[in-house]
């Protein structure tokens, strides 16, 4: 006869719990790249059209990402998602009837800009991740270390924004150069 461990199965069942959540996270991210805006869920939040960011596809073959928030910190999930739900509609919108261009070796240069009286944050406690899984399923064709580098910079603006350029892995000299401003200011926390 076998006896109940009550322990083992909480942890079974928190574990479980765990692989639902997941899955429920990745199916939502699934349909959200795949199929077109629709109305948001009653009681939701309202995503889509309105979105704080912007996509545009400049002259030189580079892909700069602007969204009108300073990335959050690790561990602020839902704002993270919000972000990202933003940044697929403006995918969108800059690429209606058009497939967006893939980068198969290419640098993602993280702008971090803070408005007047805003702490900059370290680098290390931003999270990223949500925002270049959307950028990888859009424009990269692996974000695997090997082919996909990133860069992170932060500099002083106007207001709190952050700007992704995706850019041509030879390309990313040339970033450097003509956005100096970026990432050879002052120190300033």
């Amino acid at each position: 006869m076998k006896s109940h461990d009550p322990i083992r199965s909480e942890q079974r069942l928190l574990e479980a719990l765990r692989a639902a959540e997941t899955a429920t996270l990745t199916l939502r991210d699934y349909a959200a790249t795949v199929l077109p805006p629709g109305p948001p869920a009653a009681g939701g939040p309202s995503i889509g059209e309105e979105a704080p960011a912007r996509v545009e596809l400049l002259e030189d073959g580079w892909l700069a990402v602007t969204l009108e928030a300073v990335l959050p910190r690790r561990g602020d999930g839902d704002r993270s998602r919000f972000l990202a739900h933003s940044l697929r509609a403006a995918i969108r919108r800059a690429f209606p009837d058009q497939l967006p261009p893939k980068f198969h070796i290419c640098v993602l240069a993280y702008e971090h800009i803070y408005g007047p009286g805003r702490r900059f944050l370290d680098h290390d406690n931003m999270e990223l991740k949500h925002c270049q899984d959307v950028l990888e399923a859009a424009f990269l064709t692996n974000d695997t270390s090997a082919l996909c580098s990133a860069f992170q910079c932060s500099r002083r603006g106007e207001r709190n924004a952050t700007r992704i350029w995706v850019l041509p892995a030879e390309a990313f000299p040339r970033w450097l150069e003509t956005h100096r401003e970026s990432w050879a200011g002052p120190p300033e926390t």
